[in-house]
């Protein structure tokens, strides 16, 4: 509808302009509730872990070779495939025997193929006396994403998307299931 003003002669439109602002308000007013109802729906995910099949944890690691530079070298954990990082734990240090702590480290690779041939290979392997194990690790979910907020930690390593269903568990379940490969970042 066109109303002609009656000083100037100028059409306006200003009942477009009124219905445009209410369409564009009742989009924001839509996405808002969604976003909302998203981020209800994620606040469950925040005591769930989910299956890494790209990562593996190891323990019963010598002290002297748990470095990051160390591991990624072919004759440990270079052989199995592209090393994307490693991360290692030499402050909870484990006395599994006689030969002194040891130390675990979180291995991600490239290829999850790659990460089981490591696990099959590596669980149950002794090195320098200590029997190491080996087993697909887990991660939980980025606060932002469950926030429904944008991460802005460019390394964050923590979940930014769903994971699958049949890889998920609270923390309780995984005690549940004690006797799977499975292992906790946190």
């Amino acid at each position: 509808m066109s109303v002609k003003l009656p000083l100037c002669r100028l059409p306006t439109n200003s009942g477009k302009a009124k219905k445009k602002d209410k369409n564009k308000d009742r989009a924001q007013k839509t996405a808002d509730r969604r976003e909302a109802d998203a981020t209800r729906s994620r606040k469950h995910l925040a005591n769930v872990r989910v299956i890494q099949r790209n990562l593996v944890y190891v323990i019963g690691l010598p002290l002297h070779i748990t470095r990051e530079d160390i591991l990624r070298r072919k004759e440990y954990f270079g052989q199995y495939g592209k090393i994307v990082k490693v991360a290692t734990n030499r402050n909870s240090t484990f006395s599994s025997n006689s030969n002194g702590p040891s130390a675990s480290a979180y291995v991600t690779f490239a290829k999850s193929d790659d990460a089981l041939r490591c696990i099959e290979v590596v669980d149950g392997a002794v090195m320098e006396g200590r029997v190491l194990r080996a087993c697909f690790g887990t991660t939980k979910y980025c606060n932002a994403f469950l926030k429904g907020l944008p991460c802005n930690n460019p390394d964050c390593l923590y979940l930014h998307e769903v994971g699958n269903e049949e890889d998920s568990y609270t923390k309780e379940e995984m005690v549940a299931r004690n006797g799977a490969k499975v292992a906790s970042t946190t």
